[in-house]
């Protein structure tokens, strides 16, 4: 009889550790952190722009990485903070894991992103709760007129003035013909002016003007556009 008890006993014991097994892996768990512009600590980027970030399986170097997670959110200024909520039961042990994260502006151009391995450990006694991910401003590809530059962004504002007036100047050219002579009229923007982040501004737009916010260290603390 006791025998009978006895083994009762490790089967309601055996079925309780299965049933908690399995609720901690129906249960999800939340990786949370900050995306966050060294060169820039509180640099203003896209208000109606988006962060993106993804937990990944890049176990292996040879095949992309696979997605197990992944959370969007809006991308005002750094640091951005971020939670990440992911299954256990898509976490293999032995497996290496990452962060990867995107800034995109609204139309979907890709401004800042992480240039190295952020790796996690997503489950265990170990795992990773909290993580700073660091980024850099990525320089942008288009071959159109080029109405802002996220590539200034933490550098002198007195230089970021100068390389915009020279990009607009090599950028913008017209041709005039006077019988024989032709001269070239190069027209980069002369109304590129530093102002000190926080101050008022007019409302008004203009196509050629560019205002350049810099921080109290004299760094460009967000993209200059043309505005």
């Amino acid at each position: 009889m006791m025998k009978i008890i006895l083994f009762v006993c490790l089967v309601a014991f055996a079925s309780i550790q299965a049933a908690e097994v399995s609720t901690s892996q129906q249960r999800k768990l939340t990786l949370r952190g900050r995306v966050v512009f060294p060169d820039v600590p509180r640099a203003i980027v896209d208000a109606q722009g988006k962060l993106i970030v993804e937990l990944q399986d890049t176990s292996l170097a040879d095949a992309p990485a696979r997605v197990i997670a992944r959370t969007v959110g809006k991308s005002i200024r750094f640091p951005m903070a971020f939670a990440l909520k992911y299954s256990p039961k898509d976490i293999v042990n032995g497996f290496d894991y990452s962060l990867r994260v995107r800034i995109e502006d609204k139309n979907g151009k890709l401004l800042y992103t992480n240039d190295r391995r952020i790796s996690v450990k997503p489950t265990g006694l170990t795992r990773t709760k909290l993580i700073d991910v660091p980024v850099i401003v990525v320089r942008g590809q288009d071959t159109g007129p080029k109405r802002q530059w996220p590539e200034l962004v933490g550098k002198n504002g007195a230089e970021a003035v100068e390389t915009i007036k020279k990009e607009t100047g090599n950028s913008r050219f017209m041709c005039v013909c006077l019988f024989v002579f032709i001269f070239f009229l190069f027209l980069g923007f002369r109304n590129v002016v530093q102002i000190k982040q926080g101050s008022p501004v007019t409302m008004d737009f203009r196509t050629d003007r560019v205002r350049v916010f810099v921080n109290n260290q004299g760094k460009v603390a967000q993209a200059p556009v043309i505005a």
